[in-house]
């Protein structure tokens, strides 16, 4: 049918990319129109959302909740930005991500960063040791795979940690399905605050 380009990065968006190319395809939409619009969509708010970027340090927000969509987020993040360090900060914020049985596959999706941050559940009084993730179980394997794995359950001990130990060039791609803690703001600026 042709070549079109996007500005979008990673697999999902590939795939979505092309259902919605043959969705309206299908429906008799122009090829060239198609193609035009597909090249000018910048996406939308929390899909790999560019917030800032202050002393070569990028903040990137996702809406990322479950092993799968962060281990194609990560993905995209190398993608989009080769090169570059990629630190995880992650939120275990929504029902799935707070699950005891999504351990495992959260441990293989954080371990593809360089560096990985998990922040405190959002709601931890409604799990037990048998129904909820353990974060520092969580971060104990992560490590043990030979990553640079941090718990910490507090949005500034966090932004206090990046401000010390991001450097030109990092990615810091913030994951969770809410507001975490007005974090991207936090970071962005802290990171342009004198030292």
């Amino acid at each position: 049918m042709g070549t079109v380009s996007s500005p979008l990065s990673g697999t999902f968006n590939v795939r979505n990319a092309l259902a919605a190319l043959a969705a309206a395809s299908a429906v008799g939409a122009p090829w060239e129109a198609l193609a035009e619009g597909l090249g000018s969509f910048r996406s939308v708010r929390q899909r790999m959302e560019v917030r800032g970027e202050v002393g070569g340090v990028t903040v990137i927000d996702d809406f990322a909740h479950h092993p799968t969509a962060v281990r194609e987020t990560v993905d995209a993040v190398r993608t989009r930005f080769p090169e570059r360090r990629v630190v995880a900060i992650f939120e275990p914020r929504s029902y799935t991500a707070q699950r005891r049985e999504h351990q495992e596959g959260f441990r293989r999706a954080l371990g593809r960063a360089d560096r990985v941050v998990l922040a405190g559940l959002f709601h931890p009084e409604r799990y037990d040791a048998d129904t909820g993730l353990n974060p520092e179980v969580l971060v104990q394997s992560i490590r043990e795979h030979g990553i640079e794995a941090d718990y910490l359950p507090d949005v500034d001990r966090i932004v206090d940690l990046m401000a010390r130990t991001a450097r030109p060039g990092d990615v810091l791609l913030v994951m969770s399905n809410g507001a975490f803690g007005g974090i991207h703001e936090k970071l962005l600026t802290r990171l342009g605050a004198p030292p």
